[in-house]
């Protein structure tokens, strides 16, 4: 499945970043806690990162919440890029007026912060991709999560300053490791970046785990696993723990 991450604070908010296809299994499951309400977080509008959302179950079933957050592509805004492209004719032949959830669309700014409680916030700022993409830091009471995907590093050795600032001294960073440090050579301006890059950034934004992301989709587990062992190799004598994600893994921060 492609990008999908469920992120619950303490208090029971849900954020969902990205609506890759990830999101249909995601809606099946909350059928079982109905009503709900569910915050999405749009990163970008690559297909592999909204082409899940005409599936979400329950944002057609009235009762339920959908707060849906984005930037404005031009003179297009979030719901108009869900309501007149993703879920317009001939691409898709359900409107959005179908769905019967209360729908709410939020524009995100060039970069900013969500205040959700008194105790959980979302940072966000820009990332170097293709089309343009944020990257979200997630702080409650002093934990943070940063996820940085389709991201590409500018540099061999430093990095940027808003990756630093968003990854800084983060608990878990998520981090676009798609490609091998090999790999990238012939794929440089893609949008995506290496488990090296995300090394250099961890150790210098002092995060805890770097957790390897977006994976290549020709990579087989095998080659991720062996992936990840280099990456760890690399990462001895370091306070930065690597680990990769996989579909369904769950982490309390």
């Amino acid at each position: 499945n492609t990008t999908c991450v469920e992120v619950t604070s303490n208090s029971g908010k849900r954020f969902v970043i990205d609506a890759g296809t990830g999101i249909r299994e995601l809606g099946n499951q909350l059928l079982n806690q109905l009503p709900v309400e569910v915050n999405i977080l749009f990163t970008h509008y690559h297909w592999d990162h909204c082409i899940g959302f005409p599936f979400f179950v329950p944002a057609f079933i009235p009762g339920n919440t959908i707060n849906i957050y984005g930037q404005d592509k031009g003179v297009e805004s979030v719901q108009n890029i869900i309501e007149n492209r993703l879920m317009a004719a001939p691409n898709f032949p359900v409107p959005l007026s179908v769905m019967g959830a209360d729908v709410h669309f939020h524009k995100l700014d060039e970069r900013g912060k969500i205040c959700v409680d008194e105790d959980f916030s979302i940072e966000y700022a820009p990332l170097c991709h293709p089309n343009g993409v944020v990257g979200f830091r997630f702080i409650e009471n002093g934990k943070i999560f940063a996820f940085l995907t389709d991201i590409e590093h500018v540099s061999e050795t430093t990095s940027e300053e808003d990756p630093l600032d968003l990854a800084r001294d983060a608990d878990v960073l998520a981090y676009d490791s798609q490609y091998t440090p090999e790999e990238y050579q012939t794929r440089i301006s893609w949008g995506h970046s290496t488990w090296q890059a995300g090394l250099i950034l961890a150790k210098a934004a002092n995060v805890k785990n770097l957790m390897m992301i977006h994976h290549d989709p020709d990579h087989s587990d095998e080659q991720i696993l062996k992936i990840l062992a280099q990456a760890q190799e690399k990462a001895k004598g370091s306070e930065v723990t690597v680990t990769a994600a996989y579909e369904g893994m769950r982490f309390e921060v």
